[in-house]
């Protein structure tokens, strides 16, 4: 990997163009992913829009000390939504109970994914989703993102491990990182990639939650008019 090669955002795609029902798609545009901007990045050749107006930053307390954000300016506006304590982050052998940590987001970050959600519907677009890896806590956001909408489970799953093709990548990022994210990267949860059954076991439980995904989002704070404002958005 060439210096030019860190110097590139891994992982960066615009979720538009996934299918919906009665042949329709989800819009470009709207919602982008990646793993941790850095300073000094290269401008982006995999989506249209660049900066995004709106990023939500889904890392820890002690991540988001570490620097201040390389795309906050007067145009890009930086929301600090975290998904997992610094605790949670810095716990060691998450790499084999990933599905356990995708479950414990839904329990104790059920509302922050609410204001994930309220921030994707109202603010300015496009929207970039990101965390340390683009892949976990990233992932998990999407899945909510992309199902409130109406995208279906399996290409939700498929959209989850194409970020496997980018791992190498962004581990090589969060190395070179290292000394200022601290010890906890790369953790064993960053270096497993991205496995499909712990994203298939949120899916399950939001599907299978009374009333399905719509009443797991108001039974976490979720307005029927902020779910509208999403797939009018996204999906309409």
């Amino acid at each position: 990997m060439t210096v030019t090669d860190l110097d590139v955002l891994p992982n960066l795609r615009d979720l538009g163009g996934l299918p919906l029902t009665e042949g329709r798609r989800t819009r470009a545009g709207v919602l982008y992913r990646s793993a941790l901007p850095a300073p000094g990045d290269a401008r982006p050749t995999t989506v249209e829009e660049w900066p995004a107006r709106t990023v939500v930053d889904l890392r820890s307390p002690q991540e988001f000390a570490t620097r201040e954000h390389p795309l906050r300016s007067e145009k890009t506006v930086v929301h600090r939504i975290s998904l997992l304590s610094d605790a949670e982050v810095a716990a060691p052998n998450q790499g084999d109970r990933l599905a356990d940590v995708y479950l414990g987001i839904l329990t104790n970050a059920g509302e922050r994914l609410v204001d994930v959600l309220q921030v994707a519907a109202t603010a300015p677009g496009p929207v970039l989703l990101h965390c340390a890896a683009g892949k976990d806590r990233t992932g998990v956001a999407v899945a909510l993102l992309l199902r409130t909408a109406g995208v279906e489970p399996d290409d939700i799953v498929a959209d989850y491990e194409s970020t496997n093709q980018h791992m190498d990548a962004v581990v090589a990022r969060i190395t070179r990182f290292a000394p200022e994210l601290g010890r906890a990267h790369p953790s064993d949860r960053d270096l497993r990639g991205a496995v499909p059954e712990a994203i298939e076991g949120v899916l399950a439980r939001w599907d299978t939650h009374p009333g399905g995904m719509h009443a797991w989002l108001r039974a976490h704070g979720a307005t029927d008019e902020t779910i509208r404002l999403w797939i009018a958005r996204f999906a309409g």
